[in-house]
């Protein structure tokens, strides 16, 4: 319980980094990520692959939601900062799956989509992206966004597991 912990708390600490410093800080939040990535690589097995996949689809999100008009930052395109935060997080899901894996898909599902749309809402009034659209229309579209997110994740991370067939099932 401790290791989840400090896990935790470090990625809440990049999160706040990144969405706080933003452009200013990127540069620093871009290189404590990639030190966490290596550390993490060098201590623990992580899979590139299933991280990467996160990541990618988290971007192609973001990137979908800025074409579309919901998501605005200052700068076009997806902040490197952002992709940052996206790359810690899939770090991160990596290590809560053996937990979240306890649990029925349906409640992780809907806690993930809660906890993923409040982190966006959090953002906003950070300063660190503003909506398209009214709080509450985007704060829908973020649960529905983050659920799938979710799901994928589940089934990315418990795809071909050693421990258990996932929440899915998708064992060989």
């Amino acid at each position: 319980m401790k290791r989840l912990l400090l896990i935790s708390t470090w990625f809440q600490l990049l999160w706040f980094l990144a969405v706080i410093g933003r452009e200013q800080w990127q540069y620093l939040t871009l290189a404590l990520v990639i030190t966490t990535l290596l550390l993490s690589l060098m201590n623990k097995s992580l899979e590139w692959k299933k991280l990467g996949a996160i990541l990618v689809i988290g971007m192609l999100l973001d990137y979908f939601n800025i074409a579309i008009g919901w998501f605005v930052f200052d700068q076009a395109g997806i902040p490197l900062w952002l992709t940052a935060l996206w790359a810690i997080f899939a770090w991160y899901a990596y290590f809560l799956y053996p937990i979240l894996n306890q649990y029925p898909a349906p409640v992780v599902l809907t806690v993930g989509g809660i906890a993923g749309s409040l982190s966006y809402v959090a953002g906003s009034k950070l300063g660190a992206v503003s909506f398209g659209l009214s709080l509450s229309a985007t704060g829908l579209i973020l649960f529905f966004e983050w659920v799938i997110v979710m799901a994928v994740i589940l089934k990315v991370y418990g795809y071909e597991s050693n421990t258990d067939d996932g929440l899915f099932g998708t064992s060989k």
